[in-house]
Order: structure tokens, then C-alpha cells, then sequence
């Protein structure tokens, strides 16, 4: 976590310097999303290709019946904002509860904003889980929920759609945006907890809806492959 204190500063002028001097260096460069592709050409006045490639467990995503729960994957921390779908989920049909996977330091508090909000008895937080378990989490989901502030790219997202889920997310989200598409793949909102409650709600009242956007995610997702990815980068140019 920076904060613009003068040791951070200096941090962060060291790291640009040394990425310009070695990147530099290179005659193509590419990126994992256009969000960091744009982050590069701000901070650095460098120009990279977003080359999308497959999640780790891409190859093992399945997809199964929809259950009464949306799923939120990813570390606890304040990027991740799960503190927005604990939040939203006081507006939300009480039927509707959220498992919680991942760990990290706001572990206690989010627990706590869980408890104020009244929705303790409808949030699981498992920790961290096994691949296969995790597997059966996204499998089993109505939906998955994904808020974070300006992610780099959002494996969470690419996950979700070979599960064939919708993703829900917000409109500063950063790289799930570059696959979310409102209403066609999934739900973009603001990022308050009226807004992301409204659109789980939305889901949860017509699991028809939800099905077919995470089986147009779904065909999104496929065909980002390591081969795709192999290809581009032995072309020449």
C-alpha cells in the first residue's frame, strides 16, 4: 500500500526509472491488458500490445446449476473492495447469500462490516481453498461478483466466464471491463452498494438472464488460448 510520503515517492520514481531503462531495451513490448498497456504509456511514454492470455485453471473451469449464492474470489484488500459486495448484500433478497474465498488483512474488518450491516448470517468467508473446491465454488454460484478498483486484468473475471457465470462488476473496475460488457456478458454498475445490489438482485430474479450472460461470457473467454498467445508473439512485427 503506497501513500505519498517522500520514502514512497522516491520508491516509485526508482521503479519508473529502472522499468524505462529496461523496457526500453526491447524492440516489442506487450502487456496483459490494455488498462496496463495504458498505465504504461502514462508512466513511462511506452507503447505495448494488451496480449490476453488464459487464467490458471482456464482448463478446468466447469460449469453447473445455479445455486443461491454469489461468489467473490480474491485477497482481501482494499483494491478488491469485497467491502462493497458485503455491503450490497443488505440490499438484496435475503435468500441470497455470498461465499467469500481468499484471505488477507481486512480479513476482521470485513467481518465486522458484515455484522453491522446485518448480513453476518449470509456471508461465508472460507479462506483459502483448494483448486478443486474452488473449482465447485464457481460452478455452483448464481453469479460472480468482482468489484475491484482499476485491476490490472481480473483473472477472477476470465474464470467466471469459462465457468459460463456472469460477472458483475463496476464501472472504475479497470480490466474486467475489457470483457464485461453490460447486459451482454454481465452487469456494470456504480460502485456503491445500492447500485451492485440492484444488479444481483436483478440476476437473482431471473436466473434465465444470468445463464445466458455467463454463456456469452463463455464464449468470450475460449478463445483466449496459450497458443493464441504463442502465435503473437513469434510473428515478426
Amino acid at each position: 500500500e503506497f501513500a505519498h510520503t517522500e520514502p514512497d515517492v522516491r520508491l516509485r520514481d526508482t521503479l519508473i526509472a529502472l522499468d524505462n531503462e529496461v523496457l526500453g531495451e526491447s524492440t516489442r513490448l506487450f502487456s496483459n491488458a490494455r488498462n496496463t498497456a495504458a498505465r504504461l504509456a502514462r508512466y513511462n511514454g511506452l507503447t505495448a500490445e494488451p496480449l490476453y492470455h488464459p487464467p490458471p485453471l482456464g482448463g478446468r473451469m466447469t460449469a453447473g446449476p445455479a445455486g443461491d449464492y454469489v461468489l467473490s474470489v480474491g485477497r482481501l484488500e482494499g483494491n478488491k473492495r469485497v467491502d462493497l459486495i458485503v455491503r450490497a448484500l443488505a440490499h438484496v433478497d435475503r435468500r441470497v447469500r455470498l461465499v467469500v474465498v481468499g484471505g488477507g488483512p481486512l480479513r476482521a474488518l470485513l467481518e465486522e462490516t458484515a455484522s453491522q450491516s446485518g448480513v453476518a448470517d449470509r456471508v461465508t468467508f472460507a479462506g483459502f481453498v483448494t483448486e478443486p473446491q474452488l473449482i465447485d465454488l464457481y460452478a455452483g454460484a448464481l453469479a460472480v461478483v468482482f468489484p475491484p478498483f482499476d485491476e490490472d486484468y481480473g483473472y477472477v473475471t476470465l474464470e467466471a466466464f469459462l465457468a459460463r457465470k456472469a460477472v458483475v462488476t463496476t464501472n472504475d473496475a479497470g480490466g474486467p471491463l475489457e470483457f464485461v460488457e453490460d447486459g451482454i456478458t454481465g452487469l456494470v454498475c456504480d460502485p456503491t452498494p445500492d447500485a451492485l445490489g440492484a444488479a444481483i438482485s436483478r440476476l437473482a430474479a431471473d436466473p434465465r438472464s444470468a445463464q445466458s450472460l455467463g454463456d456469452a461470457g463463455y464464449e468470450r473467454a475460449r478463445v483466449i488460448t496459450w497458443d493464441g498467445v504463442v502465435d503473437r508473439l513469434m510473428a515478426d512485427g
